[in-house]
């Protein structure tokens, strides 16, 4: 078992940071004191338990349905650490988010890929997961909104989804980091759509890093049936130890916020998916993915193949940065997100990303 490395983030860190118009990044700016505030205590030794319990409230399932982990990437981890042993096949829908891909290689499975077509609006079809199932897949892995399209899958569709893989005994992990958009919470602090809920086979890795500004604060879960979860938490055992005290207590104390972090979320995007759709409705050379909720979506070229190298000359000439789609499996396109830029400032990266963008 090893580790490649996951090409997109390498790319991407060569960027961020350096560029004035970020268009790339996919989650709600840090959110900073002034927003969270501090815990009173970040020793206090019921915090372990605490943040969990807070963990499963705001995902509306039992507690013994909730494992913390240190953001969505280890809870992906800890998903097919718990789920795959070495030689199973794990199906990732194509095109995809990398870390799906790269954790469960680093698990020592066999990554089997089945398509989310443009022709099909990248669609997740429950007929083109069962035809991609092989006699060894032991989990189906997705993401929910879609990365990179922004689509998000309707209920009834994960639960055929759900019935496709439970008739064959696989696991239906569905990263939904992205879920909550547009309504994050209902105002008692609680997000009630979570895929956990659909079927007894659905296991789901979250945190509050897009939704709510935490990101450098890895606050994150994994959601399953209570036998997975127990397994889980032996394999959290067995690579952590225990949870960072003081990581559990900052992550009780950001439940204990979570309408306020909502807020500023909402307020932060009004408007700026709208902006970008018109942008996009004056260039007849992108087909656009068109999200009707979350903060991103695919733009493909109908002009061009390759776009890596042009993408990177706008981040290098033009300091405008979107997120090449050649990490995902789209090479002509790229994934554009409007968190971190609005108003005036999101109208002039948009001119420049079109200065350079082939006609």
């Amino acid at each position: 078992m090893s580790y490649a490395p996951t090409r997109y983030l390498a790319w991407a860190r060569q960027f961020f940071g350096t560029v004035p118009f970020d268009l790339a990044t996919s989650g709600a700016p840090i959110a900073g004191k002034d927003v969270l505030g501090a815990p009173a205590d970040l020793d206090d030794l019921s915090g372990v338990e605490r943040f969990a319990s807070c963990i499963a409230r705001y995902n509306d399932v039992p507690r013994a349905e909730a494992v913390p982990a240190l953001g969505t990437a280890h809870a992906l981890w800890l998903a097919y650490a718990t789920l795959v042993s070495p030689g199973d096949d794990v199906l990732v829908e194509d095109p995809g988010y990398e870390p799906l891909v790269r954790a469960a290689e680093g698990v020592g499975a066999r990554v089997v890929r089945f398509a989310r077509p443009a022709s099909a609006h990248w669609a997740l079809d429950p007929d083109r997961v069962a035809r991609a199932l092989t006699l060894r897949t032991r989990v189906v892995a997705i993401t929910n909104h879609h990365n990179p399209t922004g689509v998000r899958t309707p209920d009834d569709v994960l639960k055929a989804v759900a019935a496709v893989c439970q008739a064959r005994g696989v696991h239906l992990l569905v990263d939904e980091v992205y879920a909550p958009f547009d309504a994050l919470t209902d105002g008692a602090g609680v997000f009630r759509g979570s895929a956990r809920k659909l079927a007894p086979n659905v296991v789901c890795a979250a945190s509050l890093t897009k939704c709510y500004g935490l990101g450098p604060h890895r606050l994150g879960w994994m959601l399953g049936p209570a036998d997975v979860v127990a397994r889980a938490e032996d394999v959290l055992t067995a690579s952590l130890g225990n949870l960072p005290l003081q990581h559990a207590n900052l992550g009780a104390h950001a439940f204990a916020n979570i309408e306020a972090l909502a807020a500023r979320t909402r307020a932060g995007m009004a408007g700026r998916r709208e902006q970008v759709a018109a942008w996009m409705a004056t260039r007849p050379d992108l087909v656009w993915s068109a999200p009707s909720e979350g903060l991103f979506g695919l733009a493909t070229s109908t002009r061009t193949g390759e776009l890596l190298p042009v993408l990177e000359a706008a981040a290098r000439d033009h300091g405008v940065l979107v997120s090449a789609g050649t990490f995902f499996g789209v090479p002509n396109g790229f994934r554009l997100s409007w968190a971190t830029v609005g108003g005036d400032a999101l109208t002039e990266a948009l001119s420049r990303l079109g200065r350079v963008l082939p006609t």
